[in-house]
């Protein structure tokens, strides 16, 4: 099941199970939410969200959806932890930009729709979570044999990844470059992310 398929069915599965939602001001009706996933507009890359965290967009609200041990451990710069079940409840300008993280996509993607259901409309996912931000942000690896097109995506990711104090890496194997949607090696399920997360950008 792809990406998109999945975050249909949790659509699904929110408005199908969720009751409360009937006194939420429904601004987007459920084929508006789906036409939104399939298109992807529900997205935010690292890399574009690093580069406005550096430069101190004030209209951006970040939201950690991990465990406060998690959330302790690393995370994104700006970011403020949230359980999901608080999203119901937290009181954001209507105005914001407002992007939500997990450790992968599903919880991210529960709490988009429960956003999007109260009424706020710029509401984005880190697509593929913290392993994204890790992964492109703090220690972006260039292969040895990178195509130019990589080269130049790895000098952008560089410039943000000292900024956040990472450690980009040139020159290694190919099998040690992390896989995702961003990747030619299309990959629903990201690589095992091994290294730990460090305390570096928080």
């Amino acid at each position: 099941m792809s990406q998109t398929h999945r975050l249909l069915a949790i659509v699904a599965a929110v408005l199908g199970g969720a009751a409360f939602l009937s006194s939420f001001s429904r601004s987007a009706d459920p084929s508006e939410l789906a036409s939104e996933i399939e298109a992807e507009s529900d997205h935010m890359s690292a890399l574009d969200l690093a580069t406005r965290i550096m430069h101190e967009d004030k209209n951006l609200r970040i939201f950690d959806l991990r465990s406060q041990a998690e959330f302790e451990q690393f995370h994104i710069p700006t970011a403020q932890p949230m359980a999901i079940e608080a999203i119901t409840k937290s009181v954001l300008p209507r105005d914001a930009d407002i992007v939500l993280y997990s450790e992968g996509g599903t919880h991210a993607a529960q709490a988009w729709v429960l956003m999007r259901m109260r009424g706020y409309r710029r509401v984005f996912v880190l697509r593929e979570g913290i392993y994204e931000w890790q992964s492109r942000v703090m220690e972006p690896r260039l292969a040895i044999d990178a195509t130019a097109a990589e080269k130049a995506e790895f000098e952008k990711a560089s410039e943000l990844s000292r900024f956040f104090g990472g450690n980009p890496e040139m020159g290694v194997p190919r099998s040690q470059v992390p896989s995702g949607y961003w990747t030619t090696q299309q990959s629903e399920t990201p690589q095992t992310h091994t290294a730990p997360f460090r305390r570096r950008g928080c």
